[in-house]
């Protein structure tokens, strides 16, 4: 038995992932099906869902603020100045 349902999907999203559906000959449905079993037979959401760490957020700030921040020229300066 199928049971039919809507949902709402911000649009961008909706038609860059039906391209990508469609390059593997899925359509939409299609692939809301897939994720539903997947997530049915793993009990589990079929990727990583993780929230930014205190260090990553006080960066993100520390940038946007323009502070602690380096610029480097290249990526040859910044591998020299880390050793690499």
């Amino acid at each position: 038995m199928k049971m039919q349902t809507s949902v709402r999907v911000d649009d961008v999203f909706y038609n860059e992932a039906k391209e990508v559906f469609s390059r593997f000959g899925l359509s939409f449905g299609d692939a809301v099906n897939l994720f539903l079993a997947k997530v049915s037979m793993e009990k589990r959401i079929p990727f990583e869902l993780s929230l930014p760490s205190d260090e990553l957020n006080r960066r993100v700030e520390n940038v946007k603020a323009d502070k602690n921040t380096l610029v480097y020229e290249s990526a040859d300066k910044l591998f020299e100045d880390l050793g690499i």
